[in-house]
């Protein structure tokens, strides 16, 4: 079973709409509601391109399983931003999403990136914990635009040994 990433595309955001839905806590906590809409969904997607956001799918073999959402490089703090990480609900707990993360990473040491960073919202336990279990340091706290109060969390990733 092989853990692969795929640019996101029009055809993938009924999966992708699933994947946001079957997280109903993180919408709630993020969004002040249970489900989003397509509608949403696709002005976030098309928001986070604008700012030069490149975002996966994740696949497990042919299945998609869940979505990455990646900024190389943020204006404001010159860093990697992880700005969504997020499996099917089903697959949670699993172990799937830190091999996600894992692979995803291996690329990012490939193309150079040696730091990355993301934000947890403060009530958000069960996502503070798996960025913690994999050796995500607390960096601040802060407020987002949006009004949320977040932790910021960042990894130095290693050097790729040759």
């Amino acid at each position: 079973m092989a853990i692969t990433f795929k640019y996101s595309a029009p055809y993938s955001l009924g999966a992708e709409l699933h994947i946001i839905n079957s997280n109903p806590f993180y919408n709630q906590i993020t969004k002040g509601k249970q489900q989003l809409e397509q509608a949403e969904l696709e002005q976030e997607v098309a928001e986070a391109s604008e700012l030069g956001a490149e975002r996966y799918v994740i696949l497990l073999d042919a299945d998609i399983v869940g979505i990455v959402e990646f900024l190389p490089l943020n204006p404001y703090d010159d860093c990697s931003w992880l700005g969504l990480f997020m499996m099917e609900s089903s697959r949670q707990r699993s172990g799937l999403g830190g091999q996600a993360l894992e692979a995803f990473e291996q690329q990012l040491r490939q193309r150079g990136i040696g730091m990355l960073r993301l934000a947890v919202v403060v009530d958000n336990e069960p996502a503070h914990a798996f960025w913690k279990k994999h050796h995500f340091q607390y960096v601040r706290s802060t407020t987002t635009p949006a009004q949320l109060d977040v932790i910021i969390y960042e990894k130095q990733l290693q050097a790729q040994v040759q």
